[in-house]
């Protein structure tokens, strides 16, 4: 296979953060750019294996390695036996290990690097591509679709269909962010990006075609600058960076890419949103050219985007902030407008208060998102409850809150009045109480759970329980469900998908788009099913669909 020779060419916008937001754009032009960097992952070198733990790890060839003789070594450890296609391996202790096979006198190796930690992944999905960056590793894959160079890949590699190292990092990548057909991700020094550029969603200020990895945002490495996180939806892309100002965690957030309100719809160069004090725990989550963010240390959630399915969970032009009350989008029902300025969301039906003598339950909706996730255009939240009794006993639990598209129940309920949309929180789960909200119209009664994970895709919804058990609703046309599932004993709209054969621990944790979905398993591997058309799962399946979940292989980097 071609090797690549991505050089990374800086862009303008450089962000001087430690001072203010305009002396950013005035000193863009005293950095330094980055030295090109060569990306070997797509050599023929490569070895695949599930994911590296301590304990047992399973390694096969890679589909493009055939032969009839297949001899493996692992250094340092001892194989029961090292002969076949796939092999497994016990691993007794981390570190880093050289894995070679030996098929008919040609020689692979790779180096695999045993955490001492769980696995840790950042993941996304585009319409028909996935990203993942496996952050103990220090290692970037990718697959699915490339005929956008989505890849960061040539196009003359039209898709591929396992995952394969795009690049090994000296410092993790931080955050993965892929739209429909483009893909941002960062490592904290620089934003990256590649794919569809038609509307300008790689920020590099003009609209042309990008098929492999140019640097969206020349970042100046110095002391003040501490993370940079990325997302995108649709043809829209989103960027917060973060920087300490006077030993102050300060944020600016950036759009860029598919804007509504303009006649061409498109902007090319990143927008400054705000700059504010950071939070400790930064969220974004975007849909197809709308997104919903928690960066500030604000207590609210604000949104941004289109709005014609009320994803943004609020009225055109209102909420600016808690204390301001927000307008009401249940009285102003025409106010479902594209909104590119911020707004805040508009407190959930969740903000209610039933009274009596010190028993008195007030549900602080804003303050406390824990988790956002937007699918195609619908918001799937979690949040955090605080509950008091008689005894001033305080009780803090997590809940998920849905709002938006509901014409395929991708909110996990139907509408009583025969409607598709939800335009505030509704909770679908409540580790509290299961009662349903006073001024709820569609009257949920949510399932009495305690959530610590979520995801959205297209049109489907996900969740993972604390006692390890995912949840999915919404749509399943192409499996996104399993072909295992057992429908909620409170609420029938949302099923209990089955753990993997052979796997007993619960979920850990979900990812979702397009129509399909990435789950981590209790025995610490990555599973995947749903849509699969043109193979775009990863798993060499040759089916449109996949209704079971099957386990993720990775690539090995080369050893040149």
């Amino acid at each position: 296979m071609k090797r690549l020779r991505n050089i990374l060419l800086p862009l303008c916008a450089v962000l001087l953060l430690s001072s203010c937001a305009e002396d950013m754009n005035n000193n863009k032009n005293n950095i330094t750019p980055p030295p090109p960097v060569i990306s070997d992952g797509l050599s023929d070198n490569a070895i695949l294996s599930d994911s590296p733990k301590i304990g047992t790890v399973t390694f096969k060839a890679a589909e493009h390695i055939q032969g009839s003789s297949y001899v493996w070594n692992v250094e340092g450890v001892n194989l029961s036996n090292n002969q076949g296609r796939q092999i497994t391996a016990d691993f007794t202790a981390s570190g880093s290990y050289l894995v070679s096979l030996n098929v008919d006198g040609i020689e692979y190796k790779g180096n695999i690097i045993i955490p001492n930690t769980e696995p840790s992944y950042e993941i996304d999905m585009g319409k028909s591509h996935t990203i993942i960056s496996d952050k103990a590793q220090k290692r970037l894959f990718v697959y699915g679709d490339n005929s956008k160079g989505q890849l960061c890949i040539e196009k003359s590699i039209t898709s591929l269909k396992e995952p394969r190292i795009l690049k090994s990092y000296n410092s993790e990548i931080s955050t993965v962010a892929a739209g429909n057909n483009h893909t941002l991700f960062t490592d904290n020094a620089y934003i990256y990006g590649c794919g569809d550029n038609s509307f300008g969603q790689l920020g590099t200020g003009s609209t042309d075609v990008v098929d492999n990895a140019v640097t969206i945002s020349s970042i100046p490495q110095i002391s003040n600058i501490r993370r940079i996180f990325v997302s995108s939806g649709g043809d829209m892309s989103m960027a917060g960076i973060e920087f300490l100002e006077a030993a102050a965690p300060k944020i600016s957030i950036y759009n860029w890419g598919y804007d509504d309100t303009k006649e061409n719809k498109i902007q090319s160069s990143a927008n400054l949103l705000t700059t504010s004090n950071s939070r400790d725990e930064v969220l974004f989550a975007t849909g197809s050219n709308f997104s919903i963010i928690r960066a500030t240390s604000s207590y609210n959630v604000f949104s941004i985007g289109i709005n014609d399915k009320w994803q943004l969970g609020r009225i055109q032009g209102a909420g600016t902030g808690y204390e301001a009350a927000p307008v009401n989008p249940d009285t102003h029902l025409d106010g479902n407008k594209t909104d590119m300025t911020t707004g805040f969301v508009f407190t959930p039906y969740g903000e209610e208060k039933l009274t009596g003598d010190y028993s008195e339950r007030s549900y602080y909706q804003n303050h406390y998102f824990a988790k956002l996730a937007s699918g195609d255009d619908f918001v799937v939240s979690i949040k955090k409850e605080t509950s008091g009794d008689s005894s001033f006993t305080q009780q803090d639990k997590y809940a998920v809150y849905v709002w938006g598209n509901n014409e395929n129940n991708q909110l996990g309920f139907s509408n009583k009045d025969g409607g598709t949309t939800v335009r505030r929180g509704t909770a679908l789960f409540n580790a509290i109480e299961s009662t349903a909200m006073e001024h709820d119209p569609n009257q949920v009664t949510p399932i009495q759970k305690e959530m610590v994970e979520v995801a959205a895709g297209r049109a489907t919804g996900y969740a993972i329980s604390s006692d390890g058990i995912l949840y999915g609703w919404g749509d399943e046309s192409k499996s996104q469900l399993t072909n295992n599932k057992t429908a909620n004993t409170v609420n029938n709209n949302v099923y209990e998908i089955a753990k993997p054969n052979g796997v007993t621990a619960g979920y850990k944790k979900v990812w979702a788009g397009g129509d399909r979905v990435i789950a981590l398993a209790g025995d610490n591997n990555l599973y995947t099913w749903g849509d699969n058309k043109n193979g775009i799962l990863g798993t060499n399946n040759s089916a449109d669909a996949v209704d079971i979940p099957e386990k993720l292989f990775f690539s090995l980097a080369p050893v040149e």
